[in-house]
């Protein structure tokens, strides 16, 4: 994207980074770009002067919407919990409820693999809207599309299955295009898929 980026075009993406994720994160991001959105996460700056929290709370500042999957929060190795997606979700609620009048317009979609799961281990959100996508990819673009186009009523967002179609298209590419920039999928930084995805889509939607 070339022109100003506003908080009204910026999509916050709170969810595992973990390679077990690593599809369903690229697909949220093309997704985010497909449907005419910025997206964007902690992983777009590695700055070691900068403490991760104060980067998610830097760019949850600057972002009008939020995509919050809160469904990874199973025991590690070590037999802990992972409460980091949960834990920034609440940041994203205190931003709406304590800010000023922008982040007041706030908006966001709570994902989970089984819907009303996180009644078990956060009852504090209880009452709110989640949506299931039930560990499927193309269920997790769907609903993520019908949210942006809902929360904001943009009348040139496509719809899902031309979203599915392309980001398959894209992700069959992709291995390729990486290859021809002297990278990899296994060593992917998140600003070289911006940057790809971005190329991809002048060029496939250019040619209509």
């Amino acid at each position: 994207m070339t022109a100003k980026i506003t908080s009204s075009d910026s999509v916050f993406i709170n969810c595992p980074f973990d390679s077990d994720y690593n599809d369903f994160f690229n697909a949220i991001v093309f997704t985010v770009y497909r449907c005419g959105f910025y997206p964007r996460c902690a992983k777009e700056e590695d700055d070691a002067l900068d403490t991760r929290i104060n980067k998610i709370m830097n760019i949850i500042n600057e972002c009008r919407y939020g995509i919050h999957d809160i469904s990874r929060t199973e025991l590690d190795d070590g037999g802990f919990p992972r409460f980091n997606m949960p834990f920034e979700l609440g940041l994203y609620f205190a931003a709406k409820r304590f800010g000023n009048d922008d982040q007041k317009k706030k908006k966001a979609i709570v994902l989970e693999r089984t819907r009303y799961t996180y009644q078990r281990y956060i009852s504090d959100l209880n009452g709110i809207d989640t949506k299931a996508h039930n560990g499927e990819r193309n269920n997790l673009i769907t609903q993520i599309r019908n949210w942006l186009n809902q929360a904001s009523r943009r009348k040139t967002i496509p719809g899902q299955n031309i979203i599915i179609g392309d980001f398959e298209e894209f992700y069959t590419q992709l291995p390729e295009m990486l290859d021809n920039s002297g990278l990899d999928m296994d060593n992917l930084t998140y600003n070289d898929l911006c940057l790809h995805i971005e190329e991809w889509l002048k060029v496939k939607l250019d040619n209509g």
